[in-house]
């Protein structure tokens, strides 16, 4: 759904262009006011806005994964809860195998009735956790007494059943869930066809449905292409053609789209060296705290065939030492491919550049899973939990909450309780949809991301002065209001001006219909499973310089990206770092976030941002002249405070825009905790000094 201002026609007065703004207002609102569905006939919640075009052919191949419950739950709960008191130690691979994992019996069992109803067992997984098995859809259908349907939801066809798998009395106590039955893999912006091969990441060509237009990656030491300066001082332009004039006076973003020399690219983007300084990380470095001694997992679907030598370029090019990389699994993915996965080859990429651009010293172990299915990406994170020395494991990925049903959710978050309890933080990125109403039609949160055995991560919007110090925060939520055409049709003014709500994206957070608060939240608002727990950079228009293998000639490019898919892996970098100063394993790192010093996260609160010099415009037409101020030009604001608009003309389509930053949809930005960006961000010495003496 993509809501814009009306269209202007003969006639049409000042008060049309506000009531369209309120319009756009009360939609966002209403759709904040809602909640996802109950599940219909035990299916996941999003099935009941999804069309249903009937059955699947009996014939179709199907692979499940049967997920199998683990021995003493419970007691695995009372021995998290004493390890975050700090009463329990942190547990081997071999005691969590002796005393949660499923076991070898349960195995022969569930094989035996999978085979029994003539599917074919093709493998176990790591620590029993679970049996995959295949077969035809009527094969299926018959063992679990589902029905296997195609849906269709907005213009994304999958499988799935709208009723919960059931399993004979003797197996069904040694099941937690059946995967496979469901292909709606974890891709949230499902609504965003432009982005349907992405996860949580955007690039600033993206908010116009464009492809990126990177530039010839450079080779010198720490050097950079894009401008490390994103916002400028105040402008004015003016525009002339088809009958209309208008100008705009206001902040000017992003550089000149001449340039050409390194360093000064459009629109701007961040190189390690300035985002370390920026957050405190360089002193860290000095102090030889740079994840040394420590692996840091990342997992991600399809992987990038061409990443070992892209970041071993991003290394070299950007000043940074080699990077330690092991791969699991097989890449399959390429940047350049036109294949709808490719998104992930990207994912994958600036995955692995940005924890070793926040954690050099360390050690990146890559688990690639063969699809995006949750039952293969969990499969990967339960290979990478039971890997030794791991510490941490960075998740860019997930599907919305309203796509799960509490069977599915259980078997997940058995995964990541064995990985908490060998003392390692599964964090995920929260998505790039802000609460998920423009793309859905209701409010949602994302998941994984907020189980209360994960930590979620969320994006802000940064800028930088002069000394590559923070000039100021705010939430990630950028609306574009389109204000000129493309050069080459001379910029004839838009009249009236064309306003994309998230056209930009935003930070996910919010309440979970799913979880209640756990008690490491409890002291903020509500009775639910709040998220995120943290943010830092992710608004691709203050985003990070990535390199990539761009064509099947293996030409290097650089760009610019953004997305809760760069601030989740430099979080998970940054907490190897914390871990390599506590001497020990530190856990998941949502609890302890709620009890560090003041001082170790800074609170973002969008008041440090400058409002004066907002964007403000005149429009003159056959109609008259009319007078734009810098509300109308930014809307909708959702309520938001405080925002900063700047005049921004496009390195890629050439138009001229007013962005505006600081508008997450319904997420409010404030002092403290705030559904848009957690806690705040880390300040890098003091986050990490704070576990020196745990």
């Amino acid at each position: 759904m993509k809501l814009t201002t009306m269209a202007r026609g003969p006639g049409a007065t000042h008060a049309h262009r506000r009531w369209a703004a309120l319009i756009i207002a009360a939609c966002l609102s209403a759709a904040a006011a809602a909640t996802a569905p109950a599940p219909a006939s035990g299916g996941a919640p999003l099935l009941a806005h999804a069309t249903d075009l009937g059955p699947v052919s009996a014939s179709s191949p199907v692979e499940v994964t049967v997920w199998l419950r683990l021995h003493d739950e419970k007691g695995l709960d009372s021995r998290l809860e004493a390890q975050q008191s700090g009463k329990a130690a942190y547990l081997s691979n071999a005691q969590i195998q002796a005393q949660f994992a499923p076991s070898a019996a349960d195995v022969a069992k569930v094989s035996a009735f999978l085979k029994a109803q003539g599917l074919t067992v093709t493998g176990v997984g790591q620590g029993n956790l679970y049996v995959k098995a295949s077969g035809t859809a009527a094969r299926v259908q018959s063992a679990f007494q589902v029905e296997l349907h195609q849906y269709n939801f907005h213009g994304r066809e999958f499988r799935a059943s709208a009723r919960s798998a059931t399993l004979p009395p003797d197996v069904a106590p040694l099941v937690s869930s059946v995967g496979g039955l469901s292909t709606l893999g974890a891709q949230p912006h499902i609504a965003r066809n432009k982005l349907a091969a992405s996860v949580h990441f955007m690039r600033p060509s993206d908010a116009e449905g464009m492809a990126p237009r990177p530039v010839s990656a450079s080779a010198s030491p720490n050097g950079s292409v894009f401008s490390g300066q994103c916002f400028f001082g105040q402008t004015s332009e003016s525009f002339s053609g088809k009958g209309v004039t208008a100008s705009y006076q206001g902040n000017r973003y992003g550089a000149d789209i001449t340039n050409t020399a390194d360093g000064t690219v459009a629109p701007c983007g961040y190189q390690p060296s300035e985002i370390q300084t920026a957050y405190n990380l360089t002193p860290l470095y000095q102090a030889g705290l740079d994840g040394t001694g420590t692996t840091i997992a990342i997992v991600d679907a399809f992987g990038s065939t061409t990443i070992a030598r892209d970041a071993r370029v991003f290394a070299a090019s950007m000043g940074l030492p080699p990077v330690n990389l092991t791969i699991v699994g097989t890449p399959t993915e390429s940047n350049f491919s036109t294949d709808p996965n490719a998104g992930w080859a990207t994912e994958t990429t600036l995955d692995v550049e940005w924890v070793h651009a926040i954690a050099p010293g360390a050690k990146i172990l890559l688990v690639i899973a063969p699809t995006n299915f949750d039952s293969d990406l969990f499969a990967a994170i339960a290979t990478a939990s039971a890997t030794p020395g791991v510490v941490a494991i960075s998740n860019s990925w997930g599907n919305v909450e309203s796509d799960t049903d509490v069977a599915s959710r259980a078997s997940t978050d058995a995964v990541l309780k064995m990985a908490n309890a060998r003392g390692q933080s599964v964090n995920f990125s929260t998505g790039d949809s802000g609460n998920f109403a423009i793309d859905l039609g209701y409010i949602d949160v994302s998941y994984p991301s907020g189980s209360p055995f994960a930590t979620a991560v969320g994006g802000v919007t940064v800028a930088l002065d002069s000394n590559r110090h923070i000039a100021w925060q705010t939430s990630w939520g950028t609306n574009l209001t389109e204000v000129a055409d493309r050069i080459s049709l001379g910029s004839p003014p838009i009249d009236p001006p064309f306003s994309e709500p998230l056209g930009g994206g935003g930070g996910g957070g919010g309440v979970s219909n799913a979880y209640p608060q756990p008690s490491w939240q409890r002291g903020l608002p509500g009775s639910r499973r709040l998220q995120p727990d943290i943010s830092w950079v992710a608004d691709p228009f203050t985003g990070v310089e990535y390199i990539f293998t761009g064509d099947s000639a293996g030409d290097l490019f650089i760009g610019t990206i953004g997305g809760t898919s760069v601030a989740c892996p430099m979080f998970t970098g940054l907490w190897g770092i914390a871990t390599q100063r506590a001497h020990h394993p530190l856990g998941n790192a949502a609890p302890r976030l709620y009890q560090l010093p003041a001082g170790a996260i800074t609170d973002v609160t969008g008041a440090g941002a400058p409002s004066s010099g907002n964007v403000t415009g005149t429009i003159h037409d056959a109609n008259g002249t009319e007078h734009w101020n810098t509300w109308e030009l930014a809307a909708p604001l959702s309520g938001a405070p405080t925002f900063v608009s700047a005049l921004y003309n496009s390195p890629f389509s050439t138009r001229w825009f007013v962005i505006s930053f600081g508008l997450d949809t319904s997420l409010p930005v404030g002092p403290g905790w705030d559904q848009a960006t957690g806690l705040g961000t880390p300040n890098g010495w003091s986050f990490v000094q704070a576990f020196a003496g745990d």
